[in-house]
């Protein structure tokens, strides 16, 4: 009888998100002895397929380990869940080492929740759309004042997060942080099941040593082709990999379909310099046509199953996770900063992402308006594209890999980062401010470029 009772209230337990898988996720968190190089953060109802990556993230010897939103919710007291959780990484980095956090969990399709929340700032760039939007740099920017003191965001004390003007920012990251924005555990067990094939398998083989580079003319009111100049020095740093150049001039990209049979040939990496969009890209024709090269209405022809590239998308938009459906009755009352284009389930990055035997293993893009430019006005060869905001941050990824031979893409992100801010005075410029807080990786901040040999 006993043993019937106690089998029934280990059942109920599990059903009411408590219990069996909360016990484990508490006893998993306090082995602290060497402590853990990363950390899943995610709702309870993931840790099925977030073990499955633990397991592997442990035998190529990344110690790591689960916490739910749950348990953290629980244990912390911040003004809201977003700093529970932030809270609960500078505690993971003091007393767990860690180094790598995964958010595991974007939107909840049960709008407007989150599975794990989204940190809103705001900042007024004069573009006249979006005066707020997410930045996942907050999770990463753990520490101020010389790193003795937690950075909350929001000096002023207003309850109001990164308000540019009224608010002094640290900004630089002191943990690799990155994002699998799952809605559902179907979404969850795909991702994580990409990245185990991926580092098991891709190490070695021919098609990772493609890389797909994809430009035009990016503003036709001006001369030359910026996309294609901004891709071409990225070219420069990619010494041992074959280059694809999909270039509007010269007659190689003339609609999606290009894009499509590059992806499917497979490539170790993709670059974009176009035009954004929260489910597209776009570029120019030499004669001025505008053309759409991707859409989440052509990712299901991504059958490159095995062979996912990392994409750089460098333009506007492409990783605005808080995109639903539900924003169409917020558009219709004219709400600021919401657009008919935010009325979609998914945007493009997370779609590229969370493709089932295609699609990309991770995206780095931005979360909403970037900027870019034209020309070379310092006459130094690099075009100014490349120097500066967006295209700066999208170039220096291949700069961290191709010519400092880093090869985790959390740490190469965060480097983009890091560097941008101590190059650039972005506490006093707004452009240069919002084009680092933008800047997302959408995937496994641990990910062993290339795979495993």
């Amino acid at each position: 009888m006993k043993k019937i009772l106690f089998m029934f209230i280990a059942i109920m337990l599990v059903f009411s998100g408590l219990g069996v898988g909360a016990l484990k996720d508490f006893e998993q968190n306090t082995q602290l002895n060497g402590g853990y190089d990363m950390v899943i953060i995610a709702p309870l109802k993931f840790k099925l397929p977030a073990q499955s990556l633990i397991k592997h993230k442990n035998n190529h010897g990344v110690q790591t380990t689960f916490k739910s939103t749950k348990s953290i919710y629980n244990e912390y007291n911040g003004r809201d869940e977003a700093e529970d959780i932030k809270l609960f990484i500078k505690d993971a980095i003091e007393e767990l080492h860690v180094k790598y956090v995964l958010l595991l969990g974007g939107r909840s399709v049960f709008y407007p929740k989150w599975n794990v929340p989204v940190r809103y700032v705001e900042l007024d760039d004069g573009t006249q759309r979006y005066t707020r939007f997410f930045s996942d740099l907050y999770y990463a920017d753990i520490y101020k004042d010389g790193g003795t003191n937690f950075e909350d965001w929001d000096s002023n004390g207003d309850d109001i997060f990164a308000e540019w003007g009224k608010d002094q920012l640290d900004l630089h990251p002191d943990v690799y942080v990155g994002r699998l924005p799952c809605r559902t555990f179907i979404d969850a067990r795909i991702v994580t099941k990409k990245i185990i094939d991926y580092e098991n398998s891709a190490y070695g083989q021919q098609w990772f040593n493609k890389f797909v580079l994809i430009g035009g003319d990016t503003f036709p009111d001006y001369p030359g082709y910026e996309g294609e100049e901004t891709c071409d020095f990225v070219a420069g740093y990619m010494d041992d990999f074959e280059k694809i150049k999909l270039y509007t001039s010269t007659g190689n990209l003339t609609g999606h379909e290009d894009v499509t049979n590059a992806i499917n040939d497979g490539c170790g990496f993709l670059f974009s310099r176009a035009k954004g969009g929260q489910d597209r890209m776009r570029t120019n024709l030499p004669e001025g046509d505008e053309i759409i090269v991707m859409h989440n209405k052509y990712v299901s022809d991504y059958k490159n199953k095995g062979k996912y590239p990392i994409c750089v998308l460098g333009e506007c938009i492409h990783a605005k996770l808080d995109v639903a459906i539900a924003n169409f009755f917020k558009f219709k009352k004219g709400e600021p900063n919401y657009y008919q284009q935010d009325c979609i389930y998914d945007c493009i990055a997370w779609n590229l992402v969370k493709k089932n035997n295609g699609g990309a293993i991770a995206v780095l893009s931005n979360t909403n308006i970037c900027y870019g430019t034209s020309g070379d006005a310092n006459g130094n060869g690099i075009p100014d594209d490349a120097e500066s905001f967006g295209g700066r941050l999208a170039v220096e990824i291949f700069r961290w890999y191709g010519e400092e031979e880093i090869d985790i893409l959390g740490e190469i992100h965060y480097k983009t980062v890091d560097e941008y801010l101590f190059d650039f005075t972005v506490s006093t410029n707004k452009f240069h401010c919002k084009s680092v807080m933008e800047w997302i990786l959408i995937g496994d901040p641990s990910l062993k470029i290339g795979g495993y040999s």
